[in-house]
């Protein structure tokens, strides 16, 4: 691929990523939560039953900074969307646990996701879908491997 190739592809990816992100702050704006604030909340409820989530999980699953983490978290503490309680098996740690106010939110923030995807391809065979999706996957595997 050309170098001229690859700038206007980054361009079309910074570009989706903005879009998606604006989106999804539009429709979160209703709930009080900014896109990435839906997207640990629902991270937070999906895994919250399989065992302790705690703000290092956060990190590492959306490859964000300490800081930035601690403010997301601050805000779903103080919207009660969730809580820090001390974790059962590490003191050093505290879990993030939903309360009731998150939990309500889950399968809206579920199908808020479900349809951002669904808007996404909807102009896409099955077949430039799933081929897209592979794709989205082989890129990402291999930027995070660098």
């Amino acid at each position: 691929m050309s170098e001229k190739a690859a700038k206007k592809n980054i361009g079309y990816i910074f570009r989706l990523n903005n879009a998606l992100i604006k989106r999804k702050n539009r429709e979160m704006g209703q709930y009080d939560l900014t896109s990435i604030q839906a997207d640990v909340l629902v991270y937070i409820l999906s895994n919250s039953e399989k065992g302790e989530i705690n703000q290092l999980d956060i990190q590492s699953v959306f490859k964000l900074t300490n800081p930035t983490v601690s403010g997301i978290i601050d805000r779903l503490e103080e919207k009660d969307f969730i809580r820090r309680v001390k974790s059962q098996k590490d003191a050093r740690f505290r879990r993030l646990v939903p309360m009731p106010k998150g939990e309500e939110l889950y399968a809206v923030l579920l199908k808020c996701g479900t349809d951002a995807e669904a808007e996404l391809v909807k102009n896409m065979t099955e077949e430039e879908a799933a081929e897209f999706n592979r794709l989205l996957k082989l890129a990402l595997s291999t930027v995070e491997q660098q």
